[in-house]
């Protein structure tokens, strides 16, 4: 099909071949703008599935943003300087209500509002995660189609691996070659090499070379990274929007668009409304457009903005949707309830050694030589990850005198974690925006819960899009505390690895302290077998913080009663409506969700295309 010739282009980049919407509203009532399909949310899996659906050339494609172009943001690409995204244009820039089980705080909650979503914001972790997680979801949760087995083919086909030599070898039948995502083995400090890992082993966590294969997860090893071979982040943008895909005729990419509501036929048939398109906006209070879709809208908004985008719909909780005036499509008292995010306890931090730790990059002089060398060489220690390796654990097979009450095994299989304790050669204290007080290099290790039990909310504010939604995780709430005692268990671990003989040597002697409010306490405590389990959870409740990762606020499942889509992601009890982002995980995975989200999207546009008879030529 020919240009939309209903578009304002100051407001897009035209290289690009991003698009703008329809001029006026008037224009968009006389001269229905219509795709077949409409997706909202450029984020990982946006991405993925407009690349997916435009392959094929007889349907039209129209992928809506609320954030800008990713290729315009230098911090974006440079690997180490994800942070510096952190409360910009680039970010949703969230917070959560008070948390009562953390002192009441509001957590910040950084979300990715550019192409590419948060793949384009966060640490770059590829990930399969668990292959139980995904047996759990079709043997528990009655997700049949979404075993690890019917993922595992788009993990690889997706995936274009780069062996790295200097790194212990791997069975590459487990790596995808040939796909448009590139992975693969980036900078590792020396610190993390001959510090961490060692440290590990004597800690009796054994190496696990490659994480990514159905034999799990479990032991310590080196990340694998979505950072390409010229040092630089492969986001889900780079790696499905390319220059090539962005030129496709039948594919339209509208950036800064605002969704406030999906529209739907209720006259054709009153019983089962149909999604006809949307309504959006470009900035509060200004004009509101529509684009129509023939086919299906497909809402790819993220935990948070995918349940916000049903409410504002007429989706979700009748009583909500009552109390803000909205008039209600499809009542659902699963839209916007059941999520999990993965919580980090306070970091354990040890004083490091002159030139062990990669603190030194936060000074823009000193970091010179190595943007210099980044630049002209894509290599240095600006292509690190941040989080460079990590241990898998299960807090079960830990037996600490000191914790008084034992955690209980939540973990998706015999051979799932239930604690991630990642390490960081810099000082990682609130999402890196905090230093220690005397100006100390630092490493950082953080034990995050994989697999809570609390599960908190997404609400309205009002129905104003521009308003943020009321994010309540419920951090901590579960019955029994399980969640407390799995992160008391992974912080006992990690000071046992942060005293290790292998480890000591890259540390300075800091001074004995007893004080939980010290940066240097637990590591520096006079006598660490001696803490107290009240310490620590006080030392928990200042410190702690999300990791990035909530999911589950518009659950896949069979039945309506507790899920918000079914096994082929339409949202239940309407047509011409499907989801697909993290929002429809039935269950907390036990890792990081990029990777699966990219698959899942994957397999669903996969599904979608065989759905109406598309060759099998348009697969990816």
């Amino acid at each position: 099909m020919g240009r939309n010739p209903h578009t304002d282009p100051q407001h897009y980049a035209t290289p690009q071949r991003l698009v703008g919407p329809p001029a006026t509203s008037a224009s968009a009532q006389t001269g229905l703008v219509n795709y077949d399909y409409v997706i909202v949310g450029a984020g990982a899996a946006g991405c993925v599935l407009a690349n997916k659906l435009s392959a094929d050339k007889n349907v039209s494609v129209l992928l809506l943003e609320a954030g800008s172009d990713n290729t315009k943001v230098f911090e974006s690409k440079v690997p180490m300087l994800f942070s510096k995204l952190f409360h910009t244009q680039n970010d949703w820039d969230y917070y959560t209500v008070e948390q009562a089980e953390l002192a009441n705080r509001r957590l910040y909650w950084p979300r990715g509002k550019v192409l590419g979503g948060s793949s384009s914001l966060n640490a770059m972790m590829y990930h399969h995660c668990s292959s139980t997680d995904f047996d759990e979801w079709a043997s528990v949760h009655g997700c049949k189609g979404w075993s690890y087995d019917d993922l595992a083919p788009h993990f690889r086909i997706m995936e274009k691996f780069t062996h790295n030599p200097n790194r212990p070898p791997i069975n590459r039948q487990h790596r995808g070659r040939l796909g448009q995502w590139n992975t693969g083995y980036s900078w590792l400090s020396e610190v993390v090499e001959k510090g961490f890992l060692p440290a590990c082993e004597e800690a009796d966590i054994p190496p696990n070379p490659d994480i990514n294969s159905r034999e799990g997860t479990m032991g310590v090893t080196r990340f694998q990274t979505f950072i390409d071979p010229k040092g630089q982040r492969a986001s889900l943008a780079t790696a499905f929007l390319t220059p090539e895909v962005l030129a496709r005729p039948n594919l339209y990419v509208a950036c800064n668009a605002y969704v406030t509501r999906i529209l739907f036929d209720q006259i054709t048939n009153p019983r089962e409304p149909r999604a006809i398109g949307v309504e959006f906006q470009m900035a509060r209070g200004g004009p509101r457009f529509e684009v129509h879709a023939r086919r299906e809208v497909v809402l790819s908004a993220g935990t948070v903005n995918t349940p916000q985008t049903l409410l504002l719909s007429g989706i979700g909780p009748a009583d909500e949707l009552k109390a803000h005036g909205i008039p209600v499509i499809q009542a659902n008292d699963a839209v916007g309830r059941n999520m999990k995010d993965h919580l980090c306890t306070t970091p354990v931090i040890g004083k490091a050694k002159r030139g062990a730790s990669l603190d030194y990059l936060g000074d823009g002089l000193n970091a010179l030589p190595a943007l210099a060398r980044w630049m002209l060489t894509g290599g240095g220690p600006l292509t690190s990850n941040v989080g460079e390796a990590a241990a898998f654990i299960r807090t079960t097979d830990y037996n600490f005198p000191q914790t008084v009450n034992a955690p209980k095994d939540n973990a998706s299989g015999a051979n799932a974690p239930d604690i991630e304790i990642i390490s960081a050669p810099i000082a990682f204290i609130h999402h890196g925006e905090e230093r220690p007080a005397d100006g100390s290099s630092v490493f950082t290790l953080v034990p995050i819960g994989l697999r809570p039990q609390s599960h908190g909310t997404v609400t309205l504010k009002s129905r104003d899009v521009f308003d943020p939604p009321v994010i309540d995780p419920k951090y901590l709430s579960d019955e029994g505390s399980n969640d407390r005692n799995v992160l008391l268990v992974g912080l006992r671990v990690c000071i046992k690895i942060i005293h290790s003989p292998a480890f000591q040597k890259y540390f300075e002697a800091v001074p004995v302290n007893d004080d939980p409010t010290s940066y240097w306490w637990p590591y520096s405590s006079s006598n660490p077998d001696n803490i107290t389990d009240e310490q620590l959870l006080r030392f928990m409740d200042a410190k702690a913080f999300t990791l990035y990762h909530p999911v589950g606020t518009a659950r896949m499942g069979p039945s309506p009663e507790n899920s918000v889509v079914d096994t082929e992601c339409r949202v239940h009890g309407v047509r011409g409506l499907r989801v697909m982002d993290a929002s429809v995980f039935p269950e907390q995975i036990s890792g990081h969700p990029t990777a699966p989200i990219a698959a899942m999207a994957a397999k669903l546009g996969e599904m979608m295309n065989v759905g109406r008879g598309a060759p099998v030529a348009a697969r990816l």
